[in-house]
């Protein structure tokens, strides 16, 4: 009696915030034993919520934490690098270092999207998390066993000061509305190859609905620089094309159409599918000096030449063995006679090839706006090489890249006049 008379005053004497301490834990022990006489099942499901919590955060990723997992990915040891993918749809923007989108609803549909591995890591997020949630459930089922999704979503990741990207806006980075002026004019082109039979005006004017200024060009000749825009890609690759094909150049003396294909040379699209000249383009192929070009510049041509490709062929421009390859080498002979540095010139290239193939280059742009990168300060010399801009590279990215999610509809240029 004693023992407990002693209790209970050392009892009083605890402080005021000890003692409700003691009084929280005696209800709730009170509060457990009634569970556990009256209802042993909801007792096993409040035992059981820290388990499943548990379970739980094996099924995303905080914000806090992607922030951390994303400054490591790609890094060369590469045992931080996940596949992260954007399922949202409609597109509400991305995290940078996204490496693919594939809707929500569309996972079984768009499965060549995922990695090969099934036991690779990977990380999916939506908007708010709800979809991701989904994705995740259908991503399991199709056998992956190393998959989580953002929690909360983009909306969580800017909370806690994370940025979006807008891909929507990579179009116009790369598709000026405006179009680009390449740094040569158009001079009498025109009318001298009308005057040697490489274009036949009556030809050229069936095949090319021409606008007053592009009359001008073809007829007159003109002082202002060449300038390409989304509507008038054709007539410029049409008279680029007419150019690269009857000009002198060490590429096709030097190259595969001037050695080892010289017997072909007549039979690729860019020579025999030459139809608007007068008589046979072979006629014309390497003839004239339309460029003024001295040995030194001839061999920066050929340079060049071997380091632009073009998304419709495996082959440089070293290889034109079609209408866009001779036109971009025209375009080369036009810049270096001008006597422009290499990076202009490649900047320029670049520019005749995005409007050649805008989606392929919105596609590339992509990839390097994911990864931080502006289309204005991407190497263009890189990116007209062969891992970007040969066909074989050009699919290589659409398939990393996967489906634009503004844009599904993706289409290449085609190689006729």
């Amino acid at each position: 009696m004693k023992n407990r008379t002693k209790s209970f005053i050392k009892a009083l004497r605890k402080t005021p915030k000890q003692q409700v301490m003691m009084f929280i834990l005696l209800v709730s022990l009170v509060i457990v034993g009634f569970i556990l006489g009256k209802n042993e099942t909801m007792l096993a499901q409040l035992i059981a919520s820290p388990l499943n919590l548990l379970r739980q955060s094996k099924d995303t990723v905080s914000a806090k934490e992607l922030k951390k997992l994303l400054s490591k990915k790609d890094l060369p040891a590469g045992r931080q690098d996940f596949s992260f993918i954007n399922v949202h749809t409609p597109y509400e923007g991305e995290i940078e270092k996204t490496d693919t989108f594939i809707a929500y609803d569309q996972v079984v549909a768009q499965s060549a999207g995922l990695p090969k591995d099934k036991n690779a890591p990977i990380i999916l997020y939506c908007k708010s998390g709800r979809m991701s949630a989904e994705a995740l459930v259908t991503v399991r089922k199709l056998g992956y066993t190393n998959v989580r999704h953002l929690e909360g979503g983009m909306d969580a990741w800017q909370k806690t000061g994370g940025k979006l990207l807008d891909l929507s806006l990579v179009e116009k980075e790369v598709l000026p509305e405006g179009g680009v002026e390449l740094p040569v004019a158009w001079g009498d082109i025109g009318p001298r190859l009308i005057a040697l039979g490489v274009i036949d005006e009556a030809k050229f004017r069936k095949a090319v609905n021409l606008t007053p200024e592009q009359e001008e060009i073809l007829t007159k000749g003109t002082d202002k620089k060449i300038i390409i825009d989304a509507a008038n890609g054709q007539f410029v690759v049409d008279m680029l094309w007419a150019l690269g094909l009857a000009q002198k150049s060490i590429v096709y003396e030097e190259g595969p159409m001037g050695k080892e294909y010289k017997k072909e040379a007549g039979n690729f699209a860019s020579t025999g599918g030459w139809s608007l000249a007068r008589g046979e383009a072979m006629g014309y192929l390497n003839r004239f000096d339309l460029i003024p070009l001295d040995d030194e510049q001839q061999k920066k041509v050929g340079e060049i030449a071997q380091n632009v490709y073009r998304p419709c062929c495996g082959n440089s421009t070293w290889f034109p063995d079609c209408n866009h390859g001779m036109a971009a080498l025209a375009a080369i002979e036009l810049m270096v006679a001008a006597e422009l540095d290499e990076t202009t010139i490649y900047r320029n290239v670049l520019a005749l090839n995005s409007y050649w193939f805008s989606d392929t280059y919105v596609t590339i742009a992509t990839l390097f706006a994911r990864d931080g990168i502006a289309w204005k300060d991407v190497d263009a010399k890189r990116v007209l090489g062969r891992d970007y801009s040969s066909a074989q590279g050009a699919q290589a990215i659409t398939k990393k890249v996967g489906p634009l999610p503004y844009k599904p509809q993706q289409q290449g240029g085609g190689c006729g006049a």
